[in-house]
C-alpha cells in the first residue's frame, strides 16, 4: 500500500487534537468554536449528525464516479461508533471506511471532488500526489464546514489483479456528538413484529 495511506491516519490524528473555546453565534444559541474543523463543539444531536454523516457518505460516493460495493445506507454494517471528547465532556461520533474501484485517472478524480468540496465551502486539509509511483495514486483529506473529516484515496491499478474493489478508499468521521440519545445503533433496528422491543 502506498506512503500516504499511513500519512492519513498520522494526519486525521493531528486534526483531531485541537481544543478550543466556544463562542455563540450571532443570532443564535449554538455554541461554536473558533476551530472551523469543529464548529459545533458537541451540540448537535445524534439524529443530526447521523443524517450529515450518512449524506456525506452518499455525497462523496457520488462524486467519485466510482463503485464502493459495500455502502448501502438502508443497511449500513461497517459503520463504528467511537468514544470522543468535548472538554472534559465524553461523546460520540460515527466513523466508516469503504473500500471501492480504481480510478483510470486519480488526478482527474481528486481535482473534480476538490472542486466540488471548496464548491460546498469546505476546508481542504491535504491532497498527496503519488501519480509517479507504478500504481499511480492520490489522496484528499477536506473538513465540512459542520465538521465531518473525509479522506478520498484512489490508485488507478496498473498492476492488472483480478480483484479490482481495493483500489479506493473512503474514509469518513463524523463530529463528536454529547447528546445522550446515541445508543451506539448507527441507525434504528425494528424489532420483528409481535416482539413489543
Amino acid at each position: 500500500m502506498p506512503v500516504f495511506v499511513t500519512a492519513i491516519v498520522i494526519g486525521a490524528a493531528l486534526l483531531l487534537l485541537g481544543v478550543t473555546g466556544c463562542a455563540i453565534m450571532p443570532g443564535g444559541t449554538n455554541p461554536v468554536t473558533s476551530d472551523p474543523a469543529r464548529p459545533y463543539n458537541g451540540t448537535r444531536t445524534a439524529d443530526t449528525v447521523r443524517k450529515d454523516f450518512y449524506d456525506t457518505i452518499d455525497d462523496t460516493v457520488k462524486q467519485t464516479g466510482l463503485t464502493f460495493p459495500e455502502w448501502n445506507r438502508a443497511d449500513p454494517k461497517s459503520i463504528r461508533r467511537v468514544t470522543c471528547a468535548v472538554g472534559s465532556e465524553l461523546g460520540h461520533h460515527f466513523s466508516i471506511t469503504l473500500w471501492g474501484g480504481a480510478s483510470p485517472d486519480p488526478k482527474a478524480a481528486v481535482e473534480k471532488i476538490k472542486d466540488y468540496w471548496k464548491s460546498k465551502g469546505w476546508t481542504i486539509e491535504t491532497i498527496f500526489d503519488e501519480t509517479n509511483a507504478p500504481n499511480p495514486g492520490m489522496q484528499i483529506a477536506a473538513t465540512s464546514p459542520t465538521g465531518i473529516l473525509v479522506v478520498f484515496n484512489t490508485i488507478k491499478n496498473n498492476s492488472g489483479t483480478v480483484d479490482d474493489n481495493k483500489w479506493s478508499r473512503i474514509s469518513v468521521e463524523s463530529d463528536c456528538t454529547l447528546d445522550p440519545s446515541l445508543n451506539g445503533v448507527p441507525t434504528p433496528k425494528t424489532s420483528p413484529p409481535g416482539t413489543g422491543s
